[in-house]
């Protein structure tokens, strides 16, 4: 009689376990950059923050024309194929630092334009050092994301971030200036290379069958999340050149909070993505409660998200920037709403590029370009950071209706959230909770509100244990 072998690994337990690796290591990156934010607001001012986040939005918005989507493709194409992960990887990397020097070029010109000046372009300059490094390791990873050993990712972006913070306080306390703050995230972009290559041995490569499979395969996911990028990204650029750079500041501050809430849904993605590759392929009914899992997951993390930013978004912003930048609480009220959707939008939009479907997903994502770039065009130089935020919420509930109906029509799957009054009920005592005491530190009325929100949701029955049990595996 043959001895059992191991037990097969469920999808379930694979997500759960890269997730709770990730989670450990973005604890300390959310710490990171909160203190990061913190220091630079209160460093630099409205209008010197309003600045450098112009210039590191030029420098990323562009930068996905040095990814082209090729991370994607590699994660999606090695899911399928692993022992081709080491070619294609190093194919991807070399087209990727030559895509980068161009980025470059463009972001140096385009932050060229009067209205931004010549702060801007400096920075810009000086970013795309940690730029570049972060081209290598970034290719690098995407073995991480195929093996499923996203606790190794996490490791090297959670070093590079308390190194980045290390050289900010260094910075500011020596009182060297704009350009040093900066210049400072190189020493952290270094450090997040140095681990990934110390567990990634991959070379660039040159082999011209392989680009052109990359680049056919790319094409339609670069243009993808290109789009995606600049409808993030646009509506900042608008601003810098119809509102004071000031008001640029507020709005980035909120904005860049929103990009720190979604460390969470951003690391779940990161294990789902290459399960969804795989389940697309082979069953769709596994890759239907992958998904439904994953929403009910996100779903329940966005709707206290919305509740406790609606009441407590001024604190929150003080406590980020200090009373300079009081002025980003209505923004940062809309956009917390906005972030509730942005995960469960997201989720389906990576599912139809799991699925082959990215020129689905593209045409959506060029209509809330066009919806966005429109709203913000005709409403942002009049009414400013606010409507930009509104206009944010509206184009990401677009976004969710869009992905929702383009899963079921053409992925064949059944997108649903279970329970999902339960959630909105505890969300709403939670808020209800801690409206008494807004006005009181985050310290205190955060953890009462996720206490009161985790035992509401308890006693209505809105914990699934079915969806506990499949996280687990």
């Amino acid at each position: 009689m043959s001895a059992a072998g191991p037990a097969p690994r469920s999808p379930g337990g694979i997500v759960a376990r890269n997730t709770l690796a990730q989670a450990a290591g973005k604890v300390v990156v959310l710490g990171a950059g909160a203190a990061s934010i913190a220091v630079t607001t209160r460093y630099l001012g409205a209008a010197g923050y309003g600045r450098f986040a112009l210039a590191l939005a030029l420098l990323q918005t562009l930068g996905v024309l040095a990814d082209a989507g090729l991370v994607a493709a590699v994660v999606r194409e090695s899911s399928r194929a692993p022992q081709r992960t080491a070619q294609l990887v190093g194919n991807a990397l070399a087209l990727r630092l030559a895509l980068g020097v161009v980025v470059v070029a463009l972001a140096a010109a385009a932050s060229g334009l009067p209205a931004y000046g010549p702060d801007v372009r400096t920075a810009v300059l000086i970013a795309s050092a940690p730029f570049a490094l972060g081209i290598v390791s970034s290719s690098l990873a995407a073995v991480f994301q195929v093996r499923l050993q996203l606790g190794r990712a996490a490791v090297a972006d959670a070093a590079g971030r308390v190194a980045s913070l290390g050289a900010l306080l260094a910075v500011v306390a020596a009182d060297l200036g704009f350009a040093a703050v900066v210049a400072s995230a190189a020493a952290g972009a270094a450090v997040t290379l140095a681990i990934t290559a110390a567990f990634v041995r991959v070379r660039p490569a040159a082999d011209r069958a392989v680009w052109r499979e990359l680049a056919v395969t790319a094409v339609p996911l670069g243009l993808t999340l290109a789009v995606a990028e600049i409808y993030f990204r646009a509506d900042t650029f608008i601003l810098a050149l119809s509102r004071p750079v000031a008001e640029v500041g507020h709005y980035s501050l909120a904005y860049r909070l929103y990009e720190l809430l979604a460390l969470f849904p951003g690391i779940v993605m990161a294990s789902v993505f290459p399960l969804l590759s795989r389940q697309l392929a082979e069953s769709r009914a596994a890759a239907e409660r992958t998904l439904n899992a994953t929403a009910r997951a996100f779903w329940t993390l966005g709707a206290p998200l919305a509740a406790g930013g609606l009441v407590l978004a001024p604190e929150l912003a003080r406590l980020a920037g200090g009373d300079a930048f009081a002025a980003a609480a209505d923004p940062l009220r809309l956009l917390l709403c906005a972030a509730a959707l942005a995960y469960l939008s997201g989720l389906y939009g990576f599912a139809l590029i799991a699925g082959r479907r990215e020129r689905s997903a593209l045409w959506l994502a060029l209509t809330a370009l066009v919806a966005n770039l429109a709203l913000n065009a005709a409403l942002a130089p009049s009414y400013g950071a606010t409507a930009s935020a509104a206009i944010a919420l509206a184009s990401e509930a677009l976004l969710l209706a869009g992905g929702w109906l383009l899963v079921r029509r053409r992925l064949g799957l059944a997108p649903t959230v279970s329970g999902l009054w339960r959630v909105l009920l505890a969300a709403a005592v939670m808020a209800a909770a801690v409206w008494p005491l807004r006005d009181r530190t985050p310290a205190l009325t955060v953890p009462l509100g996720a206490a009161v929100y985790g035992a509401v949701l308890w006693a209505v029955g809105g914990v699934d244990r079915r969806t506990l049990e499949a996280l687990r595996g």
